[in-house]
């Protein structure tokens, strides 16, 4: 997919440009740290080297992961299937170079600009994973938690992931299609590629599941309200999170913008945690999409305040992300 990618991308470049570059992809088996070497004018004196990057398409929260390996690979271009105003604005911002399968580019060395962005992009046509549309990132969810889930029954996880029992399977198949589950042996599943698994999750629960489950915005009745947010009474389904639930488990994240998962009604968040509405207040309200049980009162678990924090794009939320991240317990067996 990768390379399909990338050719599209330089095809539909004009000619005096598409024509004039080159490129190889690296063998991942070599750790290569990056996908592929694009040179533009190859022949000439001024050729420019790009290391490439290559992504379906990338959110916010990937542009800090991109600037850090441009910091250690040097000068890098990401070349992706779409690229929305808002991540080609924030790419240019930090200095990385972009192209899209559109034709579109932004190429910048010296006194030497290439900047075109007027082609619309038309995806690539892909058969949809099952495991990553609005229910199956709920099953997905369930075996980031708990890998031990991947080896109970169709009924169980079901029940505990609060979906259809006939979508298990095509979850199931959908993450071992693409290589993020595979047979230990006849009667245990591992998952494999955690890591991408999780980013990938992040992505989709941004575009399939987020907009589904937010109840609404509201604000604190008053200053004095927002800094005692740690003295609210919550119920036991009332879970923190993004950076509040971050400040809570590292004591070291001021909340500027607060997420709490709960059932709760609008006249109940009003009445027993003193929330008014407000479309532009600073508590957003979302339906809580897992049934597992945290060991940590009111706070959601790790992986969500770990999404929470990464789809803002904020550096500050993303380094503590990471470190939420590394102290969660996982499954390496």
């Amino acid at each position: 997919m990768n390379q399909v990618i990338l050719e599209k991308a330089l095809a539909n470049l004009p000619p005096e440009i598409g024509h004039k570059t080159e490129w190889k992809t690296y063998n991942p088996e070599y750790n290569y740290r990056v996908d592929a070497r694009v040179t533009f004018n190859p022949t000439k004196k001024n050729a420019i080297v790009r290391h490439a990057e290559i992504k379906k398409e990338i959110r916010k929260h990937h542009i800090p992961q991109l600037k850090e390996l441009q910091d250690k690979v040097g000068p890098l271009m990401l070349v992706a299937e779409r690229l929305y105003p808002n991540i080609k604005k924030l790419l240019n911002e930090v200095g990385i170079d972009w192209m899209d399968v559109a034709g579109n580019i932004h190429l910048e060395e010296g006194e030497t600009l290439i900047w075109i962005d007027r082609h619309t992009t038309t995806p690539i046509q892909q058969k949809k994973n099952r495991a990553f549309t609005k229910t199956g990132l709920k099953v997905v969810f369930l075996f980031l938690h708990d890998e031990a889930w991947l080896n109970k029954t169709y009924r169980e996880i079901a029940e505990a992931a609060d979906v259809a029992l006939g979508n298990i399977k095509h979850v199931l198949d959908g993450l071992k299609e693409h290589e993020f589950a595979y047979a230990k042996n006849k009667n245990v599943l591992k998952l494999k590629n955690r890591d991408k698994l999780i980013d990938q999750w992040i992505t989709a629960f941004t575009d399939e599941l987020k907009p589904r489950i937010q109840k609404g915005r509201y604000n604190f009745m008053n200053k004095e309200a927002e800094q005692n947010w740690k003295k609210l009474i919550l119920g036991e389904q009332d879970q923190w999170g993004g950076e509040p639930a971050a400040d809570l488990l590292t004591n070291d994240l001021k909340p500027v913008q607060y997420i709490l998962y709960t059932k709760k009604n609008r006249a109940e968040l009003m009445r027993e945690l003193k929330l008014i509405p407000d479309e532009n207040g600073k508590v957003e309200i979302r339906e809580p999409y897992w049934t597992v049980k945290n060991d940590l009162p009111n706070i959601a678990p790790r992986l969500v305040v770990y999404t929470d924090l990464m789809i803002t794009g904020d550096p500050r939320n993303i380094k503590k992300a990471e470190e939420i991240y590394a102290e969660a317990p996982t499954d390496k067996a």
